[in-house]
């Protein structure tokens, strides 16, 4: 009914000549790209993270509203860095050399010069540079999968604008939306004042993209005008290209600071990263506010900067304001987390707490802090701080959501993901239209009746041969069986799949080679390797044969039965008895699943991101 009132609303306000900072921001449908291969619906996936947190659903948090926006921060500026330095991480430093914390001069950091870069951890793509097709790709995939609808580069420092990055990712972010990806936008963050340095930017980035319409569709859109996060008191307007610069874009100033009051209308700023309540900025004709932010962890303590390894009440990870809790359901259990619990900064409390206060607030749009910044400066001194790293340390001093090889893992881009849900909604998901007998020997065309149709993007494990950090190189040439579509149906003794492939399928005899992984239980109680109960073709197919498997346990199975399958050029047919599900016959048939192809590291769910194809992603499942 909300999204009604508002499309009735902003229809009647269409009639008026309005100030444009009244105006309703109905831009859903210019900011969504098409999918070339069929609906690719990842709101419509479902997830059981590492720590047991389900993603919400459908019934729990409704249809998906357009007028919601999100934003991510992104850093597109590594290979600047990568180019001079080898990758040293603080957090496998200190593990070795604890007493090296606060003195500048231990042989741990190798008498480094003022400012040399340090990673908090490895990124589970290694210590890649960002010109790295493989990586972007994966990061093309993996957002627009969490449902933001734009990432912001951080340009903020000097006139930089880092561009032999932003074209590899423009690139990259194309070819992906030919393959069903709808990859999130961009807009640029400038520098934090009016300063001749941000005159610089605005020039150069209007001259080289946005003056010669490059990559339109990929301009995030504001009040119908490519946002830009930039003062617009840096441009001389008696100039006539400043002048058009001026004209062109839809300017928000980004406020540097995080403790501020709320802004009003009139301010036209936003933030980017604020202390709890975060600030509300501008005012929309409903009431709610324009823009707030959300952040993984501030390099903050009592109101004021400090670096991230101040020793102090620094924000981190496991950092709240207050009594602060949070609880979700593990099964059938209630597990309530709070700064007292094992592991707390793997639970993103401090991120938590600022969605929770974001989501109830019901803001335009949410600015996230942020995805892959991954390393900070070691300075010698910095806000009293000796030895001092100012914004990313180590795990629990740090506040990037992409993965993690080190502790974090894939933790907090599920809770990204479940919050942009629960502040946007998500997709109706597909409802399980009939059964149907298939004859996996048959043509076809017997497949036409089945409505049960999932697709996913195509190209998704590309070939990696790049350069890392100095020293580094990295290798992947591990796509073998690229996942196009699958279809789902049953009869009273099986349930039948059709998978189909962008080439023809390789030969049975390949190792993990062609899998089906099958989640039975949503409560999560049977025993179950990462929320699977039962994997077919695990290992042993023959020419017309592959085995069903449940799990005793983690990645421990028994063989529960065996399943019929044909390969026909680019399709695979595969008929699986109910029984070997556990499912009887007449009982409703309702699982989840996702397919595998050329997994490296049996058990480790986390090869799902970097090796062969999956289908859907990382530990996201189809739902039937």
């Amino acid at each position: 009914m909300v999204a009604f009132f508002k499309s009735v609303l902003a229809f009647l306000l269409s009639l008026f000549v309005m100030p444009s900072f009244f105006s309703i921001r109905l831009y859903g449908t210019d900011n969504i790209n098409e999918n070339v291969y069929g609906d690719v619906r990842p709101d419509t996936w479902v997830a059981v993270d590492g720590l047991g947190r389900t993603l919400p659903t459908y019934e729990e948090v409704g249809e998906t509203d357009n007028e919601k926006f999100v934003g991510l921060f992104y850093w597109t500026w590594h290979y600047n860095f990568a180019s001079g330095f080898e990758a040293d991480n603080v957090t496998q430093i200190l593990e070795q050399y604890p007493e090296a914390l606060y003195d500048l001069n231990h042989p741990a950091w190798e008498n480094t010069e003022n400012g040399k870069p340090y990673h908090w951890n490895e990124p589970l793509f290694g210590y890649y540079q960002n010109l790295d097709e493989y990586v972007v790709r994966k990061h093309a995939e993996m957002i627009a999968d969490a449902g933001v609808d734009v990432i912001i580069f951080d340009c903020t420092n000097g006139s930089f604008t880092w561009q032999p990055a932003y074209e590899v990712l423009f690139k990259v972010f194309d070819e992906a939306i030919a393959e069903g990806v709808n990859v999130p936008q961009i807009a640029f963050m400038l520098p934090f004042s009016g300063s001749p340095e941000a005159r610089v930017s605005l020039m150069d980035l209007y001259e080289n993209i946005y003056s010669k319409g490059r990559y339109k569709h990929l301009w995030f859109m504001w009040e119908g005008k490519p946002l830009i996060m930039a003062h617009k008191d840096a441009l001389d307007t008696s100039n006539p290209l400043e002048k058009e610069i001026y004209d062109f874009f839809t300017f928000r100033k980004n406020n540097p600071t995080y403790f501020d009051g709320d802004f009003g209308i009139s301010k036209e700023t936003w933030g980017w990263c604020s202390d709890y309540p975060q600030t509300q900025y501008g005012t929309s004709l409903l009431g709610n506010p324009e823009q707030m932010c959300v952040s993984v962890a501030q390099n903050a303590a009592d109101g004021k900067l400090v670096a991230m390894n101040n020793g102090g009440n620094v924000q981190g990870r496991s950092f709240t304001k207050g009594d602060y809790s949070y609880t979700y359901q593990k099964g059938t259990e209630m597990v309530t987390v709070d700064g007292s619990t094992e592991n707390a900064m793997l639970y993103g409390l401090n991120f938590q707490q600022q969605w929770d206060y974001a989501i109830e607030c019901d803001p335009d749009f949410i600015f996230v802090t942020g995805w892959n910044e991954w390393i900070a400066g070691r300075h010698y001194e910095w806000m009293g701080t000796e030895n001092a790293f100012p914004d990313q340390f180590c795990d629990e001093f740090s506040r990037d959501i992409e993965p993690s090889a080190g502790a974090m893992k894939d933790h907090y881009y599920y809770q990204l993901v479940a919050n942009v849900r629960r502040f946007k909604g998500v997709g109706k998901p597909m409802e399980t239209i009939g059964g149907h007998t298939i004859d996996i020997n048959g043509a076809d065309s017997q497949w036409d009746a089945v409505a049960n149709e999932y697709f996913h993007y195509t190209g998704s494990t590309r070939d990696r041969d790049a350069d890392g950090w100095i020293g580094l190189h990295y290798e992947n040439n591990t796509m073998r069986n690229d996942f196009k579509s699958v279809k789902v149906t049953y009869d009273n003794d099986n349930v039948y799949f059709r998978i189909e492939t962008v080439d023809n399928i390789t030969s049975y005899t390949d190792p993990a080679w062609m899998r089906i992984l099958i989640d039975t239980d949503s409560t999560g109680n049977s025993a179950n390797w990462e929320g699977f109960e039962y994997i077919i073709n695990r290992g042993n197919a023959d020419e017309a044969t592959v085995t069903v498997e449940k799990s005793t346990g983690g990645w421990a199975f028994e063989e529960t039965g065996a399943a019929s399958y044909t390969v026909s050029g680019n399709v695979m047919q595969l008929s699986v008895p109910r029984s070997a599900l556990g499912i009887e016959k007449g009982e409703e048939v309702h699982f989840n699943f996702k397919l595998s192809d050329n997994m490296q590291a049996d058990g480790d769910i986390m090869d799902f991101y970097q090796n062969g194809d999956v289908a859907p992603g990382g530990r996201f499942m189809f739902a039937f």
